[in-house]
């Protein structure tokens, strides 16, 4: 049986911090809401990426086709 989120595309991102010299890296099925959430804008978003504001991405990488991927090539970078 498929789980819900095999329809769902995951990627990786590596975000950096507009103001300081921090970057985080992550995993995601929604990039552009995971950005705002480190961002402040939506509820969610890392502990870590509090302080930096504002992040914006500067790599992501697509086209895992579960999170366990997407994770274990979080992990790797």
């Amino acid at each position: 049986m498929a789980s819900s989120d095999s329809a769902q595309c995951w990627c990786v991102y590596l975000v950096a911090s507009t103001v300081t010299k921090r970057t985080y890296v992550g995993k995601t099925n929604s990039p552009v809401r995971r950005l705002r959430q480190h961002n402040g804008e939506v509820k969610g978003g890392a502990k870590a990426t509090r302080t930096g504001r504002p992040w914006e991405f500067a790599i992501i990488v697509y086209g895992f086709a579960d999170e366990v991927q997407a994770l274990q090539f979080e992990w790797a970078l």
